[in-house]
């Protein structure tokens, strides 16, 4: 009988690559210590199906256990409906019954079953940063899952902040009541500590870096790049990654990050200074997708700012056109000298690769993802800093770029060595049944 493993909060189905790349880097690591285990992923889907990714090992075999959430969904596959469920066999005491009303639903069956279950909440959601409403939403599969007594692993990523109250209490029932946790960053440490209060020594808690840092690169060329990239050997090609929903002002579209910078002003200013200053190119290298007119399309917002910037340097700004996937983009990015991302996991693929990387933050992951390897340095906080003031960071850091690649490549191993490590710990010495 194979190992059953359940991954909740990643996912291939969404134009984010950030978290395609969680997804993708959790089943490279599992299949490498158990090549023989079932991988299961709990989401919101319209339906549940199975699906193969290509590793360099070879095909994966995985499948979506799907929930729902629109009115017209069944009510066996709602999401509020296995909540429901969960909570109803929790109270009963037969255990006869209480496991064929289980059994009655294929979401909850699959639960019961998993030797692993574990959320990685795409890395930072477990938190109200993107409203409380989404939190809650997110957070009902933590609770189905400890409702089943599940051992319910937090796998690394990014806790809080959580400004409201609610929030807040949701996440300590949910920390305090998880079987094991790691953190992504040294920060939350201590937001964990502080929300698990007394019961701090029930939980093992550890951190681990991001587990991205593991996740494959693809060869990639120029085949994609508009217009194409003519370039002397004294030009440096520079990648940025414009984040749409922080060009759009966040869901709200009033600030939502709370931003000192004005974000826009920023690209326009930064992409000035590359071009008057320097003589390298630019490549826009979107990643996160989305339909045309999407607030979150990384491809439009980009679009809008080389339209921009076209007529003046013809010929110097580029854009990436293809809707690539995960270590593809990762692949495009490893082409660049210097990189400058507004996106957690299209930095990550850069730092990675022992790309000097410069981290645009609308968010605390940020400084604690680039202390993981060294170069907080590189780290440009939006919300502390007046946009000449980013500007200027940005420029510093290309100038130092030399010395924060020896940084990156002192630290990269071990951060490597620390994913496998955890991963290794969690499949091997405990079972989350």
């Amino acid at each position: 009988m194979s190992y059953k493993v359940c991954l909740m909060g990643a996912s291939f189905e969404t134009g984010n690559r950030g978290v395609s790349a969680l997804a993708a880097s959790f089943i490279k690591n599992v299949i490498s210590i158990k090549n023989d285990a079932e991988i299961l992923f709990f989401m919101g889907n319209k339906a549940p199906k199975h699906f193969e990714i290509v590793l360099p090992g070879g095909k994966v075999k995985a499948r979506i256990v799907n929930h729902r959430l629109s009115p017209n969904a069944k009510i066996q596959e709602h999401l509020f409906w296995i909540f429901f469920l969960a909570v109803v066999q929790r109270l009963i005491p037969f255990i006869f019954i209480s496991d064929r009303l289980v059994r009655s639903n294929e979401f909850l069956s699959a639960l019961k079953d998993a030797d692993f279950v574990g959320n990685i909440h795409g890395g930072d959601s477990f938190s109200d940063i993107y409203g409380v409403r989404r939190f809650i939403i997110t957070s009902l599969d933590d609770i189905i899952a400890l409702l089943m007594r599940k051992k319910l692993v937090l796998l690394p990523q990014t806790y809080g902040p959580y400004s409201h109250y609610l929030s807040r209490w949701i996440a300590s029932i949910i920390i305090k009541h998880s079987y094991r946790l790691y953190t992504r960053d040294v920060q939350s440490i201590g937001v964990v500590k502080e929300l698990l209060g007394t019961n701090n020594g029930k939980n093992s808690l550890a951190f681990c870096p991001d587990i991205a840092f593991t996740l494959d690169s693809t060869e990639m060329d120029m085949s994609r790049v508009e217009p194409p990239i003519i370039r002397g050997k004294d030009a440096p090609l520079v990648g940025l990654n414009v984040n749409g929903l922080m060009y759009n002002g966040g869901y709200s579209k009033q600030n939502m990050f709370g931003l000192k910078c004005d974000y826009k002003l920023f690209l326009a200013d930064l992409v000035k200074r590359f071009m008057e200053e320097t003589k390298a190119h630019i490549l826009l290298i979107p990643h996160t997708f989305g339909p045309a007119g999407n607030i979150n399309s990384d491809p439009d917002a980009s679009r809008d700012l080389m339209e921009h910037f076209n007529r003046i340097y013809q010929g110097r700004i580029h854009i990436s056109t293809g809707e690539y996937g995960q270590s593809e983009i990762k692949g495009i990015i490893g082409l660049c000298d210097f990189f400058i991302g507004s996106r957690m996991h299209a930095c990550i693929a850069g730092l990675s690769q022992e790309i000097p990387t410069v981290g645009m933050a609308y968010s605390l992951k940020f400084q604690g993802i680039f202390d993981t390897v060294g170069v907080g340095e590189m780290v440009v906080d939006g919300r502390a800093l007046e946009t000449e003031q980013a500007v200027d960071r940005v420029i510093w850091c290309y100038q130092n770029r030399e010395q924060m690649k020896t940084k990156l490549r002192k630290e990269l191993t071990d951060a490597k060595n620390k994913v496998i490590a955890t991963f290794k710990e969690i499949l091997s010495n405990g079972e989350s049944r």
